[in-house]
């Protein structure tokens, strides 16, 4: 039996603070090496990849124990790969996502009893007290209704709510180490603002329903390849969720499917992106591999706790990004991007041509006629090179949308580089945003 999930304030303080003191003690020995009691609020540029490595399992491991806000952002760090961290360390963030504690069977048991009146076993016909999987918010168990449907049951962590607004008290704590560790990383107060909202919205299993059944009603017709469990309303409350139980293979099972069977799969959920976002301006926002199922024909969806709901004006400015770079734009591409904090007001142009071609150079290729395989050249090393030289302080950050757009897309590009599907990405761009190009060139005078 696990440890009680940590959800006072006091608790979770401390074991962030205890996290904090060893971590900072091993970065305190380096200093004491070279030269001799450097404090670390100083900010001393600790070069030892060993010890920042060993400073970032601390609060790698804290993160995992106390899972959400924490765990959260541990998750979503290591989707940046290596751009803001060594390779070494985005690793040991994205183990977050597999090795994660459950909470004790007595809290699994207390929480179906307060919620329902009843014990699992009186509730289900058949209940697994041993979950399935365990995450950031909650987790999963197997079960059996009376009717003989078998279902998934996800399962809050008592009292994270509490939790997570703790969490975010402590969140400069993680941010100040961080920088300690890099002292050349951007400002992720808006990140912050956009997890914050996010996470306290996946808390409650009501809203995921709703979002369940909001994509279940709009893509079955469009796009029939697809699966989202049904949900069982009856069985659902704020803070349990009962589904469908369903079953396929991993991400990494299907890398052994045909060419054939890759291409459609991947040619789906990329159409399924661009009419999700251009058209219903929403987005499945939590693309790490544990949420996706497959068959050969086949792509079932999960988790839609994580969804996000954007802004019309945004996603036509968003659009006009993308149409600026299709038609050589600089001038616009610049507007767009200091509009959306991409940039600062004045940041000098040499800068934001720079941006351009980069971003031009990625994108174009997906502009071609025809059916071919994802670019070859990584967004990941492009990005790194163009800020390693880039002073971070006092600059914004992008504004939140991007937070979870960019996790989305990031998460559909690792997809298709796996699978090498071969795409026809400009077909699949005039079907779903033909119907956004006019208000962008009325926008921005095209």
């Amino acid at each position: 039996m696990g440890d009680a999930f940590k959800s006072s304030k006091l608790s979770r303080f401390l074991s962030v603070g205890s996290s904090l003191t060893k971590a900072t003690a091993q970065l305190a020995v380096d200093a004491a090496k070279t030269k001799a009691q450097i404090y670390l609020d100083k900010n001393p540029e600790i070069k030892d990849m060993g010890l920042k490595i060993k400073a970032s399992k601390e609060i790698i491991q804290t993160m995992g124990e106390l899972k959400g806000a924490m765990m959260k952002l541990g998750q979503m760090i290591s989707i940046s790969e290596d751009i803001f961290l060594p390779k070494e360390i985005s690793e040991l963030f994205r183990d977050l996502q597999k090795n994660s504690p459950s909470m004790p069977d007595g809290e699994v048991r207390r929480m179906i009893q307060e919620s329902f009146k009843k014990a699992p076993e009186e509730l289900f016909l058949e209940f697994d007290i041993k979950p399935v999987a365990a995450a950031s918010i909650g987790q999963v168990h197997k079960a059996k209704l009376h009717t003989g449907e078998i279902v998934a049951v996800k399962i809050q962590y008592p009292k994270i709510v509490d939790a997570i607004k703790y969490d975010f008290q402590n969140l400069h704590k993680i941010d100040r180490l961080v920088h300690l560790l890099y002292p050349n990383k951007p400002n992720i107060d808006g990140v912050i603002a956009e997890l914050k909202t996010s996470l306290l919205e996946e808390c409650s299993y009501l809203h995921e329903m709703e979002q369940i059944q909001f994509f279940k009603d709009t893509y079955k017709d469009l796009f029939p390849m697809i699966h989202i469990p049904a949900v069982h309303p009856e069985f659902c409350t704020e803070q349990i969720l009962t589904m469908e139980w369903v079953e396929g293979d991993s991400y990494e099972e299907t890398l052994q499917y045909t060419d054939e069977q890759k291409n459609f799969l991947g040619t789906s959920l990329y159409e399924s992106y661009l009419f999700s976002f251009f058209e219903l301006n929403r987005l499945h926002t939590d693309p790490q591999y544990g949420n996706y199922l497959f068959g050969h024909n086949k792509i079932i969806m999960l988790d839609f706790g994580s969804t996000r709901e954007f802004d019309r004006d945004f996603v036509v400015d968003y659009a006009g990004l993308l149409m600026s770079l299709e038609e050589k734009r600089v001038d616009i591409y610049s507007t767009i991007s200091k509009k959306l904090q991409l940039f600062k007001e004045d940041d000098e142009d040499e800068l934001i041509i720079r941006h351009f071609n980069m971003i031009h150079d990625l994108y174009i290729p997906y502009t071609v006629d025809g059916i071919h395989t994802i670019a070859e050249v990584n967004p990941f090393h492009l990005f790194k090179d163009f800020i390693k030289d880039l002073n971070f302080k006092g600059r914004k950050s992008p504004r939140q949308e991007f937070l979870l757009l960019d996790r989305s897309t990031f998460g559909l590009y690792t997809k298709l580089k796996g699978w090498k599907s071969q795409i026809n990405w400009v077909e699949g761009r005039n079907k779903f945003r033909n119907s956004i190009e006019n208000e962008v060139k009325f926008k921005y005078q095209f």
